[in-house]
């Protein structure tokens, strides 16, 4: 390996390389089955392509490079790019959108590599490193969350630990690509000997070769194997029935492969693999959705037995995931996407028909290790009318973080950022006022100490204002549980389906009739709590702790990730923030904390569980799981606002009181919401205010 000058390999000096009797990397034995592996790599398009891959970097320091799923571009680039980079003893990172495809890639490709996974070949997420701790220089290659880069990029502006960085997935256009791309930018300006690799499963990279000063393009043609499309001649009525029937289909007639079905959201998943279940013999059929146990999400993908196998997915599927032996697939074309609505602060969360190049990705796993067929449950003309790519993220998601870090990392004209694609000006603004409203900004949209610190900060802007408003109440600590559990992106309740009765009866033994936050921080103390009772009395205690959770409709799995997640948040909130706990008997500071660090998330009763949000005055109902549903509170304040099939509900949600909000600069009489003539929008807003301040001061008067 020594031998091997910094960008100067060959792809015959590689393959020389993986042909000697000793792995390069670890200077012992390849362990056994390496060369039936290394023949199947080289069967791989992108692997065939080693030298024009290698020339094209060596000449540039940021390409594209384009292929059709099943190419092995995921697999092989990084591994190509270890050997090339060898000799600059820094390491190549490998972005992904998805958790599941970093943790699945690192370990496939460290045993191509012949490595121990954390050793030369790991992965990285925000609440977990597969990385030699005591030999950290020795992990060459490292898979991560696009996040995860994010995060060292605030630590490090300049990389200094990276070679090369690999940005897979790129035509996936995620919100932390976007500010991903446009920081790395800046440091392919800053660091002449760094390179980036950004890789797409679309044909159209124009782009991207615009925005990186038409950099050059390496397209890998063709599939390894031929996959046949089929259409729908008409639409049918209900896509998860055509679903279960076509599998069952398939299953009857076609000979063996297994089977990958696409649809849009974990019930429809659900449903069809019940049905699939009931009526099909002979067939093993798994969910796999990213709410789903880890577990659980490793049957799906890998060997089951003799039976064939059916896999039902949502969109996690699409992404660099290898399922060995998929010859059938079945798309539904939809999938459930979120866009944000800046002017009412509200997330709307709908079916949506996919891009053409989503559909194209899902056709690929298809054919990744034999020919197969694409079965569409849509007609041509509706695959016709689809978007040729991905909305980006950026344009339908709040852009309060990213604004938030590209402030802290000395972008001030966040309006004239060199952006790839840039957020709507209306989100542009939405952000920049919350962060003010919020005390990160001040009147010149400038960075505050606590900006700063939020920037940095592993949980978003608003949830690191809640821990600090907590410490002035005594409360920190609480806020941290609250914030990290309310973050979490799988709820830590379960509601199965066909169970849901049962599971939110369970939920109402945690119920604190104030406050839906409350909630989760007693349901969260309790698992804390039986936890370390049954590592007392059992040596191994977690089919114990299994059970007790599914005893009380509690998600283990989520509850494991927010342990993890709130002590990579305490690590930092060290020496920033005082750690203080409310009282036992008195959760009121929790609840005020709560009223002030998330005025701009509150909202007065209407009528029945109906609330009206302040300022935007947008009406919307209380969750249907909430402990505060018939309560008829007069103030709350909630986490999010969401739409979804028309139905608006405010979630995670806590009753106030008037007095924690009438000092605060939010709820002022000068920036309330006024209509054409100048009245005011919500009279009952000012009135709720006024009542309340002359309760206030009656008070002191008696005293």
């Amino acid at each position: 390996m020594e031998a091997l000058g910094r960008n100067q390999a060959t792809a015959a000096q590689i393959q020389r390389l993986e042909d000697a009797a000793e792995n390069p990397l670890t200077g012992k034995e390849w362990p056994q089955g390496h060369d039936q592996l290394l023949q199947d790599r080289r069967q791989l398009l992108a692997y065939g392509r080693y030298q024009e891959i290698l020339d094209t970097y060596h000449k540039s320091q940021v390409m594209i490079l384009s292929s059709e799923t099943g190419s092995g571009k995921s697999t092989q680039v990084p591994q190509l790019l270890v050997y090339d980079e060898y000799g600059s003893e820094l390491r190549v990172a490998c972005t992904q959108p998805r958790r599941l495809a970093a943790t699945e890639l690192a370990s496939r490709v460290a045993g191509e590599m012949g490595v121990v996974l954390g050793e030369e070949v790991g992965y990285q997420l925000r609440d977990y490193n597969m990385i030699d701790k005591k030999k950290p220089t020795k992990t060459r290659l490292a898979y991560m969350t696009e996040g995860v880069l994010l995060h060292q990029l605030s630590l490090d502006k300049d990389l200094t630990e990276y070679a090369c960085v690999v940005v897979d997935e790129a035509h996936e256009r995620t919100l932390d690509l976007e500010l991903l791309l446009a920081l790395l930018k800046k440091v392919v300006s800053r660091r002449k000997d760094f390179k980036l690799v950004i890789m797409s499963a679309t044909l159209d990279t124009t782009l991207f070769q615009k925005y990186f000063d038409n950099c050059p393009l390496v397209h890998i043609a063709g599939r390894n194997f031929n996959v046949k499309t089929l259409y729908l001649r008409e639409p049918g009525p209900d896509f998860a029935l055509l679903a279960a029937a076509q599998v069952m289909d398939i299953h009857r007639s076609e000979p063996p492969g297994h089977i990958l079905v696409f649809l849009p959201g974990e019930k429809e998943v659900e449903r069809v693999c019940k049905l699939v279940r009931e009526e099909t013999n002979g067939i093993d059929v798994f969910p796999l959705y990213p709410a789903l146990f880890a577990h659980k999400q490793r049957l799906a993908l890998t060997p089951s037995g003799p039976n064939r196998k059916c896999i039902v997915s949502t969109n996690v599927a699409e992404t660099s995931l290898a399922i060995k032996d998929v010859v059938y697939v079945v798309d539904s074309g939809l999938s459930r996407q979120m866009r944000f609505n800046p002017r009412l602060r509200m997330n709307m969360l709908e079916v949506r028909p996919i891009s053409q190049a989503s559909a194209i990705q899902r056709m690929g796993l298809a054919g990744q290790t034999r020919d197969g067929v694409c079965y569409r449950l849509y007609t041509k003309e509706a695959y016709d009318q689809m978007a040729p790519s991905t909305e980006p993220a950026i344009r339908c998601s709040s852009v309060d973080s990213a604004i938030l870090k590209l402030v802290a990392a000395g972008h001030r004209k966040v309006m004239d950022f060199d952006w790839l694609d840039a957020p709507h000006p209306e989100s542009i603004v939405r952000a920049v006022q919350d962060l003010g409203d919020w005390e990160f900004l001040d009147g010149d949209a400038k960075l505050t100490p606590s900006g700063h610190n939020a920037a940095d900060c592993p949980l978003d802007p608003i949830w690191y204002r809640a821990i600090e408003t907590g410490a002035k109440f005594g409360c920190s600590l609480d806020m941290l549980d609250i914030a990290v559990l309310c973050s979490s992106q799988t709820s830590i309740f379960l509601r199965p389906p066909g169970y849901h009765q049962v599971a939110d009866f369970l939920r109402t033994q945690f119920a604190h009739p104030l406050s839906d936050h409350l909630t989760h921080l007693n349901a969260f103390n309790a698992y804390l709590k039986a936890r370390g009772a049954l590592q007392e009395r059992f040596s191994n205690p977690q089919s114990v702790l299994e059970e007790w959770c599914m005893e009380h409709a509690l998600n283990m799995q989520a509850l494991e990730e927010v342990c993890t997640a709130r002590e990579i948040a305490r690590r930092f909130l060290k020496d920033k923030i005082a750690p203080t706990r409310a009282s036992v008997t008195d959760m009121t500071s929790i609840r005020n904390t709560l009223a002030v660090a998330f005025c701009t998330h509150t909202a007065i009763h209407h009528s029945a569980d109906v609330y009206r949000t302040v300022h935007e005055d947008t009406p919307a109902l209380l969750s249907s799981v909430s402990s505060l549903v018939g309560r008829n509170h007069e103030w709350i304040v909630y986490t999010t606002l969401q739409q979804e099939g028309g139905k608006r509900e405010l979630q995670i949600a806590t009753s106030i009181n008037a007095e924690w909000l009438v000092d605060l600069p939010f709820f002022q009489e000068a920036i309330m919401s006024k209509t054409g003539t100048g009245s005011l929008r919500q009279p009952q807003v000012k009135r709720s205010l006024d009542d309340a301040k002359a309760g206030m001061e009656a008070r002191n008067e008696r005293q």
